[in-house]
């Protein structure tokens, strides 16, 4: 089961709260609605829920009993649903006898117990080998998207919370595959996601990002042979910048601060300009210095 298609219900009888967990077939059952204009109006409401993130729809059972009900976003949503982060009082249940099967079922693939913590006594940590890159996202066990802003060395890089726009070294970052123990993996039961044994956060402004103290500290030193291994450099990076200032994943204020850093960087943020700077070695006194550095450190 997908977890897009459970519905998360809760009932408010006289200010008594209960949550559930239901398939659409369930749900339709449960409300008992038997004329059908009235049944399709509640299911386009449900419907107008998908995709949103606080959105529920409501249902008025009887005088003193109303249903509030949604689609399943995500299972950080789920979570907070069990944990009473939607319910209007603290006293609340959940009932797993009016549940689901199904949907008591993918609490265990997903190993979270019904009061919407992830138990990882449960749970199965199988490493996977990828190699990261800039310009990469990937998944959080959190349930945060990530952008790679840079590779420092293979295992520790600096990123970017795709919904917040925070900035975090992600040191000893590795990618896994969680599913329950004494399971076979499926498509069904399996999370794929990154974790890290460290994390130095920076805030979320791009600008005061040390990357180049950050580079020596926890980096991998570049092998850069020559001027021409530097252009390239710089042609990366500043596509990097670019494509950043341009995608819509990437909070507004971080695609100018995107912008700032390369005309910071490069003087400029139009491309034709930049390749007549570079062409004409505008920028090669960086490789000079490098070079320079290297002499010393020898």
């Amino acid at each position: 089961m997908d977890l897009k298609y459970m519905i998360l219900v809760t009932e408010n009888d006289r200010g008594t709260e209960t949550n559930m967990l239901m398939t659409l077939d369930d749900y339709k059952s449960f409300i008992a609605v038997d004329d059908m204009s009235e049944l399709a109006d509640n299911l386009l409401q449900l419907g107008r829920t998908l995709g949103e993130a606080d959105n529920f729809a409501e249902y008025y059972r009887a005088a003193n009993v109303t249903l509030s009900a949604r689609f399943c976003l995500d299972d950080i949503q789920l979570g907070h649903f069990l944990q009473g982060f939607y319910n209007d009082s603290k006293e609340f249940r959940f009932d797993k006898e009016a549940s689901s099967s199904e949907c008591v079922a993918k609490l265990k693939e997903i190993g979270m117990t019904d009061k919407g913590w992830v138990d990882d006594f449960n749970l199965h940590y199988e490493m996977e080998n990828r190699s990261f890159e800039r310009g990469q996202t990937f998944h959080n066990f959190n349930d945060h998207d990530y952008m790679v802003l840079e590779a420092l060395s293979p295992r520790n890089l600096v990123v970017m919370d795709m919904k917040s726009g925070s900035l975090t070294i992600a040191l000893g970052a590795t990618e896994y595959k969680r599913y329950p123990k004494d399971e076979k993996p499926t498509k069904d039961n399996t999370t794929i996601g990154v974790s890290w044994e460290h994390g130095i956060y920076l805030g979320s402004t791009l600008s005061t990002t040390n990357f180049k103290a950050y580079k020596r500290e926890y980096g991998t030193p570049e092998k850069i042979e020559d001027i021409y291994d530097y252009r390239a450099k710089l042609k990366q990076k500043f596509y990097f910048y670019q494509d950043m200032s341009k995608d819509d994943d990437v909070p507004k204020k971080l695609q100018n601060d995107f912008l700032h850093q390369m005309y910071e960087d490069f003087g400029t943020i139009e491309e034709d300009f930049f390749y007549d700077r570079l062409e004409d070695g505008k920028y090669d006194e960086g490789f000079k210095e490098r070079q320079v550095k290297e002499e010393k450190s020898r």
